[in-house]
């Protein structure tokens, strides 16, 4: 039977030939090939007859082999790699079926043998480490025989499912966009920190080997002799430059007894230890407090910590240091890490200021005023932006704990998601699932957000937390083990309701709750102080320190009505001034402050709409120039293109002792605002601001009625502070006939944090988190 061996050269180099090839070689009596690959092997070759062709005559060859071989010659033909990917041998088996079909039956049989080689993708893996340690798939951007979009379509599908992806013929002369494409491709499903392998030439003469990013890899020399291999989402590089993709052996080494394992301790799935993320199945469901209470729980074991929420969006906001504007929910978790805040705490804060459009605040600037579609064309900006804040954090601690952002199921939002899978990516960090139970459907919520995930998002959620329980949680075994096995994932405990944790809240949603509040009077006497609840309603945690006082009723008000019985209005800070002040109009509510005799209280935006007029003449807040504002305080704002964002120490000036007898400590708080206010009249300033940061000032700030009933200022954090809050208070109180809050009666309250880290470390499997987190599992 005449016959026909198809060898592949490997790399190109005669010393990574096999035995076997050199051995077919050695015993032909005709080469054929391309004329590189022949020259690559001509060393071996000694009185064969050889035909060397050009490229793009791969079917000319194979059919001089098959006849030559019918002919009853020793055909040798060269494929380069192996013969079996990319190679001749599928080509020489497509014409001997062709030629079956149209052969006579009595034409001569012809026996083929494939002697396999070191293919071109073994060879770049070799020298580059290990990055084929899992899952990979391989692609050709040669669209010579494959059609552009069916290569689209096998690249974005290789992406999303997480393979590790190899890429043959990414360029040539005349093609030279494609690979660009591809990583453009990949850009959607991978951070621009994956790892990417281009090796030219390998285990060859000319050999090139560079280790990169994705975000990277264009600025290097790519060519047809070049193969690129990128990572997955475990894919690392080592101390040494390699790069590896683990296979998953470090969980076996984790969980083994053998002293002889020791040596893998710290291996991850992913890259290394160093972060977490917090993600949650909605919104408002605890991500925020439980990022806080596993920032302290790290603290207090002695590891320098820093919380990260790539983008914010809140009303609710807080100056740093440094005069820049954060989410106030990361404030307090920098609080629990016993740090300062700082604005690479949260890169990107975006503050709603209409039902399409916010404010984006940018490393703790305001950069502009963008609806959805300018902010989506905006956000590649602002992830470099968040990449490079997350850089900087985790050069300078331990580990962060990083929070999500509402829901990681969006996927009317994946595509542009800066704010929780993609982040994550970002950091190689693995993912904690937070529910909800409190809203019911729980198991819905679990199962639901994982189902909704892709492949490789999936592959990152390591662990979930139930939240917000009441009751006994041995009635949510069967639930528990039911999502474990349909998951994979396993869940992390259960933690129960956590009242009195006295921490601020995040999502205003929870107003709507605080507003249901019924509360029992049991016939002493209580301050009434309601809070109109503004659409745009801005920092309202300014009055948690009201809401813990005992004698203190909180409500907010949304119609007229619920102005009758109240001692105090508080109007608070607003993202919309004029927006809001129309509101009011519209509701009925602005005629009937004007009505009301009790005390007055405006904070920022607040304070803005009891003066006479409010002017937006650059339309920085909308559309609308001016609003005529309550006329209770002679003065007047103008809304400025700038904002004023500093952290503040002020003294009470003679009119804000009417307001709070006695108080003569310096007063701390927080200025965030848009616009200047201008006394109309003699002005009765509120107090006196000497220190925006580190500089000294003397700045006269808000403003008191000349009766003392209504007083504005833009300070945040007024009432954080305790002399301040209780001499207010009393005043009020002295008023209505009630008994007075002496200092002397203030009791220490007891660190919430370490209560919620506790509580934490109670309920769930500390010892599986930190094994996930890549921080061993040995609790002291």
């Amino acid at each position: 039977m005449a016959s026909l061996t198809i060898i592949g050269n490997g790399p190109g180099d005669i010393d990574h030939l096999t035995a076997a090839a050199r051995q077919a070689i050695a015993e032909s009596t005709t080469i054929i090939g391309y004329d590189v690959y022949i020259d690559q092997i001509r060393p071996l070759l000694t009185n064969q007859s050889v035909i060397s062709t050009s490229m793009m005559q791969e079917v000319e060859r194979c059919r001089d082999a098959i006849r030559k071989a019918r002919n009853g010659e020793k055909v040798c033909l060269i494929s380069g790699g192996d013969a079996g990917i990319y190679g001749m041998a599928g080509l020489v088996y497509e014409l001997l079926e062709m030629d079956a079909q149209n052969e006579e039956p009595s034409s001569p049989a012809l026996e083929v043998q494939v002697i396999p080689g070191i293919s071109a993708l073994q060879a770049a893996a070799s020298v580059l480490g290990a990055p084929l340690m899992h899952d990979f798939s391989v692609i050709s951007l040669s669209d010579l025989l494959t059609p552009w979009d069916l290569i689209i379509t096998r690249l974005e599908a290789a992406a999303k499912a997480d393979f590790v992806v190899v890429i043959y013929n990414p360029r040539s002369k005349s093609r030279i966009t494609q690979i660009e494409k591809a990583r453009t491709i990949m850009l959607a499903a991978r951070p621009p920190e994956t790892p990417v392998g281009i090796v030219t030439n390998a285990c060859r003469p000319g050999q090139s080997v560079i280790v990169t990013t994705l975000g990277q890899m264009l600025k290097h020399e790519i060519n047809m002799s070049t193969l690129v291999i990128i990572g997955n989402s475990s894919s690392f590089v080592d101390r040494q430059g390699r790069m590896v993709t683990p296979r998953g052996y470090a969980r076996k080494f984790k969980t083994s007894s053998e002293p002889a394992m020791e040596s893998t301790k710290g291996a991850q799935p992913l890259a290394a230890p160093g972060a977490v993320m917090f993600c949650g199945t909605a919104s408002d469901v605890g991500k925020s407090v439980i990022t806080a209470g596993f920032c302290r729980y790290l603290v207090k074991r002695g590891f320098s910590v820093a919380p990260f929420k790539s983008q914010n969006m809140s009303l609710n906001s807080f100056v740093t240091p440094e005069g820049g504007e954060i989410g106030r929910a990361q404030a307090m978790q920098a609080q629990a890490c016993d740090i300062s805040p700082h604005t690479d705490m949260n890169p990107v804060l975006l503050k709603p200021n209409s039902d399409t459009g916010s404010q984006v605040v940018v490393q703790g600037r305001a950069v502009g005023n963008m609806n959805v579609r300018e902010y989506d064309r905006y956000k590649p900006l602002a992830f470099e932006k968040v990449t490079e804040s997350f850089d900087r954090l985790k050069q300078a601690y331990e580990f962060i704990v990083m929070e999500g952002a509402g829901s990681i199921a969006e996927i009317n939002l994946r595509e542009n998601d800066i704010a929780n899978l993609k982040v994550a990516l970002m950091a190689r960090c693995p993912v904690i699932l937070v529910a909800d139970i409190d809203r019911g459907g729980v198991f819905a919520q679990i199962i639901g957000t994982i189902e909704l995930l892709e492949p490789h998002e999936k592959a990152l959620l390591r662990g979930i937390i139930i939240n917000k329980f009441r009751g006994d949680p041995s009635i949510l075994s069967s639930g528990i083990e039911f999502i474990e096995a349909r998951t994979g994932v396993p869940v992390l405990g259960v933690l129960p309701w956590l009242p009195d944790l006295s921490l601020p809240a995040e999502d205003s949603v929870v107003l709507s709750n605080r507003s249901k509040v019924i509360n029992i009077l049991t016939g002493q006497k209580r301050l009434h102080i309601g809070i109109l609840k503004l659409p745009r309603i801005s920092n309202f945690t300014d009055f948690d320190p009201l809401q813990q006082e005992h004698d203190v009723v909180i409500s907010y008000v949304e119609v007229p009505d619920q102005l009758t019985g109240l001692d105090m209005l508080i109007i608070p800070g607003s993202k919309s001034t004029i927006a809001d002040l129309y509101f009011l109009m519209e509701r009925g509510i602005y005629d009937a402050i004007a009505d009301f005799k009790g005390r007055i209280v405006g904070i920022c935006g607040g304070y803005q709409m009891l003066g006479r007029r409010v002017l937006d003449p650059n339309h920085v807040e909308s559309s609308l120039q001016e609003a005529t504002g309550l006329g209770l305080l002679p003065v007047e704002t103008e809304i400025l293109l700038d904002k004023e964002t500093h952290q503040a120490l002020a003294y009470l000036e003679e009119y804000g002792h009417q307001i709070a007898p006695d108080c003569n400590d310096v007063l701390s708080g927080y200025e965030i605002h848009m616009g200047t206010t201008t006394y109309m009249e003699e002005p009765h300033p509120f107090s006196r601001i000497f220190k925006r940061g580190k500089d000294d000032v003397v700045i006269h700030d808000g403003c008191v009625s000349s009766d003392g009933r209504i007083f504005g200022t833009y300070l945040h954090g007024l009432f954080d502070n305790n002399h301040f809050r209780e001499t207010f208070l009393n005043s009020a109180r002295r008023d209505k006939g009630m008994p007075l809050k002496l200092r002397d009666h203030i009791k220490p309250l007891h660190d919430p944090f370490d209560a919620l880290a506790d509580h934490m470390s109670q309920h769930l499997d500390m010892k599986q988190m930190l094994t996930i987190c890549g921080l061993g599992n040995d609790l002291p």
